[in-house]
């Protein structure tokens, strides 16, 4: 199979397709191996699910050789060569060494050199990755019909040490034709980022760093692809966090306003969240006034703060621009009623409502059966809303809400949503979680991406 007939196959599964970008080192991060052996890695990715692979083989600044592609090469998979190549030498050592398909960039070769090698290349038998970064490079690669094609969102001639963003692919990708398969490169970190690119018209993205940088690779890569990511929440003792490793966001409720079962003081919050795996992101689901709120976050710094009480319009944006200064996201609860809406915040149509909390700077909104007036019940229903039509707002949005293994709603499937929040869902009793509650929840995760 192919490089880009394995890429199309995998456009068939319910998830986000994410190649792993082999690099023994990078210009801007470091060692990324750690003493990790590059092959084992390569076959935990592939076990987790990765269709193709790519390899760098630049040994002076990636750390990577020609004998490594080989290696990896025999694993199984199509595999990529990531490389400075200029010759069609070069072009014939890629495919005796293995490889499916090699990269060849505008940013490095004069138009001419790359329309040979690609030719070169396609004639012996080797997909090409056409990488470009500007849209006159992206316009090249069109009209040179090359039917995979690259968007790498740093500037590869300073050995993408500058920071870029998704925004690039954003730009990019609208000038993309129905027969291109397109990637998005560089730049990518976590599944909010995939999805930021997929939705912008990307078929696929190619990490490398932030898989590498993982303790661990292939699960880091299962929650990559994903298309509704997960948080579990309401964490009261260190055996809780221990269960929820394969979370995306693990959530404590710390000086709630309302009396709840699972309110802990926030030094049993400071001493959960030190122990929260590094794949895993920190949320800290609170209320009440702007200063309380801020002073609780500043001492925490987690990664959200989850805004879940009946803080205004007004509260709201002083809380979000003032912990933007810090680096902690606001995720903000907005009721289902419209009436609900328009008495907290002023606002009762739910589209404006998240337009105007994504131009104050609010990272995410929550819909959620759980509001102040229920804060402890137990027997909740799944929100009943028609969520489609939010897809396409500027900031990702979550439902929380009578989630569990057992009642698992069809949207967390679909292009609809993007993070489902359960609590009650993976518990015995409240603050008690089940291990085989959890266990299960992920089974149907990944059951329904097959």
């Amino acid at each position: 199979m192919s490089f880009l007939e394995a890429l199309y196959r995998a456009k068939g599964k319910k998830q986000n397709i994410v190649i792993p970008d082999i690099k023994c080192v990078s210009p801007k991060d470091g060692d990324l191996m750690r003493g990790r052996n590059p092959v084992v890695v390569a076959k935990e990715l592939i076990k987790a699910g990765a269709p193709v692979l790519s390899v760098v083989t630049e040994e002076k600044n990636f750390g990577g050789s020609t004998a490594l592609l080989r290696e990896i090469a025999a694993l199984g998979v199509p595999v990529l060569r990531k490389d400075f190549l200029t010759t069609k030498e070069e072009i014939q050592e890629t495919k005796e060494l293995g490889a499916s398909a090699v990269l060849l960039m505008y940013s490095c070769l004069e138009a001419e050199q790359l329309k040979n090698l690609y030719f070169e290349a396609r004639r012996i038998g080797l997909d090409v990755l056409v990488e470009a970064h500007t849209i006159e490079e992206f316009e090249q690669a069109v009209s040179l019909g090359a039917r995979l094609i690259g968007i790498n969102n740093r500037d590869i001639t300073i050995l993408e040490t500058d920071d870029g963003t998704v925004n690039l692919t954003t730009t990019l990708a609208k000038n993309k034709p129905k027969d291109v398969f397109l990637i998005s490169e560089s730049s990518i970190k976590n599944a909010d980022e995939v999805r930021h690119a997929v939705d912008a018209g990307a078929d696929a993205v190619l990490i490398g760093t932030a898989i590498l940088q993982s303790e661990h690779p292939a699960m880091y890569y299962s929650k990559l692809c994903r298309k509704t990511s997960v948080k579990l929440c309401g964490m009261m003792s260190k055996e809780n966090v221990e269960q929820c490793f394969m979370a995306d966001v693990v959530g404590f409720v710390v000086n709630y306003p309302e009396p709840v079962p699972w309110n802990i003081s926030e030094i049993k919050a400071k001493e959960l969240i030190a122990g929260v795996p590094k794949d895993c992101k920190t949320c800290v689901v609170t209320g009440g006034s702007s200063e309380e709120v801020i002073r609780l976050a500043k001492e925490l710094m987690p990664d959200y703060v989850q805004l879940h009480h009946r803080e205004d319009f007004e509260t709201t944006e002083q809380i979000t621009k003032e912990l933007k200064r810090f680096g902690v996201k606001v995720i903000r609860s907005i009721p289902l009623g419209a009436q609900a809406r328009c008495e907290q915040f002023g606002i009762a149509d739910m589209d404006l409502l998240i337009d105007e909390l994504a131009s104050v700077g609010v990272s995410m909104v929550l819909l959620d059966s759980r509001t102040a007036d229920n804060a402890s019940s137990e027997n909740l229903e799944i929100p009943d809303v028609d969520l489609s039509r939010l897809k396409n707002k500027k900031i990702p949005f979550m439902i929380a809400g009578g989630i569990s293994a057992e009642k698992f709603p069809d949207i967390a499937f679909e292009d609809t949503v993007d993070y489902i929040d359960i609590m009650t869902g993976i518990e015995l009793s409240p603050g008690i979680k089940s291990q085989e509650k959890i266990k299960k929840l992920f089974d149907k995760l990944e059951e329904t991406y097959e």
